[in-house]
């Protein structure tokens, strides 16, 4: 279901924990390497974000 959302190529927005505290960014998914387990995202200023597939809480 999630694999599914992150190959659509619009804005999505993702809560995820960082250092203990909950997170949420909306942005484009460019890269997601499954055997390091983390996402990359660009949001709307174009800035990048790695996120840890095991932080994602929810995907919208």
């Amino acid at each position: 279901m999630y694999l599914k959302k992150l190959t659509e190529d619009k804005l999505i927005t993702i809560d995820y924990y960082t250092n203990r505290a909950l997170q949420t960014i909306k942005g484009r998914v460019y890269r997601l390497n499954l055997i390091e387990q983390i996402l990359s995202l660009k949001d709307e200023k174009q800035k990048s974000l790695t996120i840890r597939l095991s932080g994602i809480r929810h995907i919208y």
